[in-house]
Formats: C-alpha cells, sequence, structure tokens
C-alpha cells in the first residue's frame, strides 16, 4: 500500500470512519438511556432492570443504531475502498453520488449482517455495562472511590 499509494493510504476513509463511529456511540448510548428510562416506569421505585430486559433494552439500542447510522456506513465503506480517489471528491459528494445513481435504498444496503451483529453487541455491552456498574456499587457503597 505504501509503495503505491503512500501514507495518505493509510488514511483513506478516516474522516467517514470518523463520522459513523461518533454518530454509532451518540445513536447507541442516547437510544439505550432513552429506553432504560422508559423501561424504569413499569419497575417498582428502587427496583433495578433485570439482566435479560437490560440485554433487550441494548440489542434495540443496537437496531436503532443500525438503521439510523447505516447511510455513513455505506459512504465509509465506499470512502475506503482502492476507487475511492478517482470516483469521488469527499464522503458528501460520495452520498450524493450514491442516491442520483444507484437510489436512496441503496445507502441501508447491508443493514440485515450489520443488524445481527449491533443487536447482539448491543445486548451483551450493556448487560455487561450495568453489571460492572452494580459490582463497582457494591465494591464502594459511598463511591468514594469509584
Amino acid at each position: 500500500m505504501f509503495r503505491e499509494r503512500g501514507v495518505r493510504a493509510f488514511f483513506q476513509g478516516f474522516v467517514p470512519t470518523t463520522a459513523r463511529q461518533s454518530a454509532n456511540s451518540a445513536v447507541r448510548f442516547s437510544s439505550y438511556n432513552a429506553i432504560k428510562q422508559f423501561a424504569m416506569g413499569y419497575v417498582s421505585p428502587g427496583e433495578k432492570i433485570g439482566a435479560v430486559s437490560t440485554f433487550g433494552i441494548g440489542g434495540m439500542a443496537g437496531l436503532i443504531t443500525v438503521y439510523a447510522t447505516q447511510p455513513l456506513d455505506v459512504v465509509k465503506t465506499r470512502m475506503q475502498s482502492i476507487d475511492a480517489k478517482s470516483l469521488y471528491k469527499n464522503s458528501f459528494q460520495c452520498a450524493v453520488k450514491i442516491f442520483k445513481d444507484e437510489g436512496v435504498l441503496t445507502l441501508w444496503s447491508g443493514a440485515v449482517p450489520r443488524l445481527a451483529r449491533l443487536i447482539m453487541s448491543g445486548g451483551i455491552v450493556f448487560t455487561m455495562y450495568e453489571k460492572s456498574i452494580e459490582m463497582m456499587d457494591r465494591f464502594d457503597p459511598d463511591k468514594r472511590y469509584i
């Protein structure tokens, strides 16, 4: 890669990858928190949501994340391709070209495989997150150190 295209080859697609990852995190955490707050309305005061419910809420956050950020993922993938430099000036132009030449639904191509991965990872990540918080609360109930 370096010999053929130089140092810039290692950073091809950096901007769309950063945009996609930022959007992923923002959507994933905000949707998890919103759904969790909604679910807390169905739990007795002082009671916590169980691990299975947390897994389900995390999975729903993963589902929302996929459909909200899939266009960014498609643009990121196109911008990382070998031909990207000759096909597109920038990420915005790439998105416009996909929209005009291939149709708006192309921006959501590849969503199903990503959906399976993000539903499972959302469930696992948020269940482990909540369990970690519980464990830290037991270790330091006064929240003096953690």
